[in-house]
């Protein structure tokens, strides 16, 4: 398997840069956008992170963007710390803080921008999305494939929904660079309660019909990542799905799914660099809500 575009997502929280400190080599670190502290916290410690000597992606939620004049203060700072790679994503915040109430309506203004970044990543929702009905959820990933470089997909547990999405992706012509979302290594009591937070769906119900607490943390424990990366792992090379790499979601338990993916990386191909960003170099170039 050739190298990859492995990235870690972390919370925006002090544990998070503690944990950047520990890793033995520079790696891809995307940091979300907290619902309580906004995107200029999300941009504040990703410097930091990029300061460590790391690469950094950075989250932006529409829904936190105040008006024209945050999102230049936003953008500034980002080219300002060297990071060149943002997430763009709608948000949860109920009422937007601006005029922006989608990643679809703020999307073209970034990528029109004078700092729009080198790279622009968009969400993609496996299993649909509990507040969009699938054909307009459809039809804002096609509205914004068009700007951006790359997706990066909701957290699945099914490897076969997974690669079913892909490939419907490409029936469609939508041919940007996919990141799979999948668990890092978490403690099974702490995924189970961060899925069912996030609302990770269908992939998720075979473990809630287990019986028994133990049962269903068990499986998860087994399952999940190591189940996901095994079945995954042949698809990275496929020209036809365009895969690009992983992203997994830490919890902030990022020392420990660096060393579990190290391990599991080097068994089929040994050590890879970090990746660069995804740039696709469109015209110019997400998500709670679209």
């Amino acid at each position: 398997m050739s190298a990859i575009d492995v990235r870690y997502e972390v919370l925006p929280l002090g544990k998070s840069e503690e944990q950047a400190a520990q890793l033995p080599e520079p790696v891809r670190l995307t940091v979300t956008c907290s619902p309580k502290h906004g995107p200029d916290h999300s941009v504040a410690v990703g410097g930091r992170l990029q300061a460590l000597g790391h690469t950094v992606t950075v989250h932006v939620a529409a829904r936190m963007v105040r008006d024209r004049a945050h999102l230049d203060e936003l953008l500034s700072a980002m080219r300002g710390a060297g990071i060149e790679d943002l997430f763009l994503i709608g948000g949860d915040a109920d009422p937007p803080a601006g005029s922006f109430t989608s990643a679809v309506e703020l999307l073209p203004v970034v990528a029109e921008h004078s700092e729009r970044p080198r790279a622009i990543g968009i969400a993609g929702y496996p299993e649909g999305h509990p507040l969009i009905e699938p054909a307009a959820l459809q039809q804002a990933l096609a509205d914004k494939s068009r700007y951006a470089d790359y997706i990066t997909t909701q957290l699945c547990f099914d490897p076969h929904t997974l690669r079913n999405w892909v490939t419907g992706l490409r029936e469609r012509g939508i041919d940007l660079p996919v990141l799979i979302g999948m668990p890092g290594k978490v403690t099974p009591a702490k995924l189970l309660e961060m899925s069912a937070r996030i609302g990770v769906g269908p992939s998720m119900s075979f473990v809630r019909k287990q019986s028994g607490v133990g049962k269903l943390l068990a499986l998860l424990r087994r399952s999940a990542p190591d189940r996901l990366y095994d079945a995954l792992a042949p698809e990275l090379g496929d020209p036809g799905l365009a895969i690009a790499g992983l992203h997994y979601f830490t919890f902030n338990q990022l020392v420990a799914t660096y060393e579990w993916h190290r391990d599991k990386h080097e068994q089929t191909a040994g050590p890879s660099p970090a990746a660069e960003p995804v740039a696709r170099n469109y015209v110019r170039a997400e998500e709670t809500r679209t």
